[in-house]
């Protein structure tokens, strides 16, 4: 609730905006405004009739609305609370709320804890879950946090997992999916975040990166994940992690028929394949490199039709049909059926890099061949072939890329060279194309080329953002082994409300994704207006955009009288 305030300093009278909210059962101010003297006021209140006057104060209201909105049927912090209450001297927030507020953050606009409160502020989130921002301090999140150990943490991940399972329809979760290579990094220059004077202790970073597999349904729900250390490869915990996963299927009360594990480009998917063999029920996707398929490889672009997916579908609304991924095939193998995609936009990304290559290379030439043209020539040819070799594996290029030809005049070497045309072609040939390959003869090529392009499968490419999947774990600001398990469930649960958020996106039509749709709602937000001299400031939306309210409604609300209000079915509007 918001009121003016009158401050008197040195005889003279100023006046605020100040807004009020009850957090745990006391009234608290949680936001001050600077307004000026009374003639300031005043001048505020002259506006034409019709229009509303300036606001105050502007806060980011979509975005913490949505994730609330998503958090009403899963309840994470009374889970979590459940469990682990809080004790009686606890005055601010719980175990739980400390949880779900690092989660919120993390599916919107992710920050330290450091920043937390600062992003909070910024935010109407005391409109929508009061909170002191001073305890969401970094301290306090140490302080909760080192209440979670292993048991406690399985625990939660239990309890919160089984609630997933109950608000899913149990038609999605027949097929399941596992994605075995969910990268979570080191903190960046071993710091995480700190700055390297604020603290006495050496700010170490985590011993090895994290691997997460996450499993989740047809829809993308998440439903259940088991971290693994990066630096072994993934084949060499996948029977413990097949195990663990769909043991804890069952005991959560999910029910399945099959699991495909999805395996994007840089994978070693012969080695999981070669696991895969003897476990029933068990299948892969796989996106390979387009030699996996010289017959594949030889079909000419002609031969290529445009995929029907929802990627496609969003190109097409923005007027760039022409980067619209290509598919070729199926082709029949005899283990599944294969597939091959050329994407436009990654051509033509490549094409440029190669360009830029071959160019690094020209420059690098004449600095070497100033370096060396006085030694011996048989010495200058074997030590530029040699750096040239070196610098092509530097730059991931074949030698046969270039042509060199060295030769003698007056005393100095020099280096002629030239490009390799037939090689280059090749190469051309490769560039966007990627072969997608599956045991699963009952999936459509359609359904298994959207699912590898929707999941990140093909890599990165300039129209295509990374998934809500590849950014789960990403930036992240932890530099101790301790907090690394329970920011990764925290993780896991922002990556959950992003999903519910995408399922009601498709459901409702929309072609934009979950983190496109948080980004746009970031925008929706809430100031201060003094409409009158009668009536007290009014927090009040500022105007909503035509894609905003399709989002709004996408989640069963619509607008009504600046507020957000749940839509009425025919039966209650009558």
């Amino acid at each position: 609730m918001a009121h003016l305030h009158k401050k008197i300093k040195k005889d003279h009278t100023y006046y605020y905006i100040r807004e009020s909210q009850r957090i745990k059962g006391r009234p608290t101010i949680v936001n001050q405004v600077y307004l000026g003297t009374a003639d300031k006021v005043q001048s505020l209140l002259d506006f034409p009739e019709g229009s509303l006057p300036e606001g105050f104060s502007p806060k980011e209201y979509g975005s913490v609305f949505l994730i609330n909105e998503l958090d009403q049927d899963i309840d994470l912090a009374a889970l979590i609370d459940e469990l682990l209450p809080p004790g009686k001297k606890i005055r601010g927030p719980s175990l739980g709320e400390i949880i779900f507020y690092a989660a919120m953050n993390r599916a919107i606009a992710p920050t330290s804890k450091r920043k937390l409160a600062a992003w909070y502020e910024q935010t109407d989130i005391q409109r929508i879950r009061p909170v002191r921002l001073v305890s969401l301090s970094s301290q306090n999140f140490w302080n909760h946090w080192d209440r979670v150990r292993t048991p406690e943490l399985e625990k939660i991940k239990n309890r919160f997992f089984k609630k997933i399972f109950s608000l899913t329809d149990p038609a999605d979760n027949e097929h399941l999916l596992l994605e075995a290579s969910l990268l979570f990094p080191a903190a960046a220059n071993g710091t995480g975040g700190r700055s390297s004077g604020s603290s006495t202790r050496s700010a170490k970073p985590p011993r090895r990166g994290v691997k997460v597999a996450l499993l989740t349904n047809q829809k993308g729900i998440p439903v259940y994940y088991q971290a693994y250390e990066d630096d072994e490869p993934v084949s060499k915990y996948f029977d413990q992690i097949l195990s663990t996963l769909l043991g804890k299927v069952v005991t959560l009360g999910g029910t399945y028929r099959d699991l495909t594990i999805l395996m994007g480009l840089g994978l070693n998917s012969t080695a999981l394949r070669e696991k895969i063999v003897g476990h029933e029920q068990v299948h892969y996707l796989a996106a390979v490199p387009p030699d996996a398929s010289p017959e594949l490889m030889a079909l000419p672009l002609s031969r290529y039709q445009v995929l029907t997916c929802r990627h496609n579908q969003r190109l097409q609304a923005r007027g760039e049909s022409h980067y619209s991924i290509r598919v070729a095939g199926p082709r029949q193998t005899a283990d599944g059926q294969e597939v091959i995609l050329f994407d436009p936009a990654l051509f033509k990304r490549a094409r440029r890099e190669l360009r830029d290559k071959v160019q690094k290379l020209r420059q690098d030439l004449l600095v070497w061949q100033r370096e060396l043209r006085q030694q011996p020539e048989d010495q200058f040819a074997a030590e530029i072939r040699s750096r040239f070799a070196n610098r092509c594996r530097d730059l991931g290029l074949a030698p046969e890329v270039m042509d060199l030809t060295c030769t003698r005049e007056n005393g100095k070497n020099s280096v002629q060279p030239r490009l390799n045309r037939r090689a280059c072609t090749d190469l051309l040939k490769r560039m966007g194309k990627i072969v997608i390959q599956t045991d699963r003869r009952d999936w459509s090529p359609e359904a298994y080329c959207d699912l590898a392009v929707e999941r990140g499968l093909l890599g990165d490419s300039p129209n295509r953002p990374p998934t809500i999947f590849q950014s789960a774990l990403t930036p992240q600001y932890h530099w101790t082994d301790t907090k690394i398990p329970i920011h990764v469930f925290v993780c896991m649960a922002a990556l959950t409300y992003l999903c519910f958020l995408n399922s009601r996106l498709v459901d409702a039509g929309l072609l934009i994704s979950a983190k496109e749709a948080m980004e746009e709602m970031r925008a929706l937000k809430t100031a201060i207006f003094l409409l009158s001299e009668d009536t007290k400031p009014l927090r009040l939306f500022e105007e909503p955009s035509d894609l905003q309210m399709q989002i709004i409604d996408a989640l069963g609300y619509e607008m009504e009288e600046g507020r957000l209000v749940p839509q009425q079915s025919e039966s209650e509007a009558q």
